[in-house]
């Protein structure tokens, strides 16, 4: 800390001689014994995954339909537990909406690379093109492409 100056030749802001250390007219901080740990947000540590399913990752996060509309929301909540347990119910890998949108277009869409290659093992179509003309791997982004590509060749 910083120490102000007292001035004896009477100018302004001059250094000439410290002035002597006051008395400590506060009462000193201490801290609880009972949370000696800083108050900030950990929460924010395990933010970030785009899998919601980490916490779980054998339990479904809710029950859905056994349809491919229930097919398609366990996709859009990122739930990979719950989508692997309508396709081993017998859920139509290759359903596909009103729009033409199938259900390996929306994985690849949100991005879920767990789901799109568990869809792809389960016999989604690869070759089906939505109202615009695309395939799921049209759509894909550059790493799940990648992805789907080394998947394809494996089997």
């Amino acid at each position: 800390m910083s120490e102000t100056m007292e001035c004896k030749c009477g100018m302004p802001l001059c250094i000439c001689v410290a002035p002597p250390k006051p008395q400590a007219t506060r009462a000193p901080v201490t801290l609880s014994q009972s949370d000696p740990k800083p108050k900030y947000d950990t929460s924010a540590k395990s933010k970030g995954s785009t899998s919601s399913s980490n916490a779980r990752p054998d339990n479904p996060q809710k029950e859905y339909e056994v349809s491919g509309e229930g097919l398609r929301e366990a996709i859009k909540n990122g739930d990979t537990a719950g989508v692997k347990k309508l396709l081993s119910e017998g859920v139509d890998p290759n359903y596909h909406d009103k729009q033409g949108m199938s259900v390996l277009h929306l994985a690849v869409l949100f991005n879920k690379t767990d789901i799109a290659l568990m869809l792809m093992e389960h016999g989604a179509n690869l070759e089906y093109k939505n109202a615009q003309g695309e395939t799921p791997l049209d759509c894909a982004p550059a790493t799940l492409q990648y992805k789907m590509r080394e998947k394809m060749k494996s089997t």
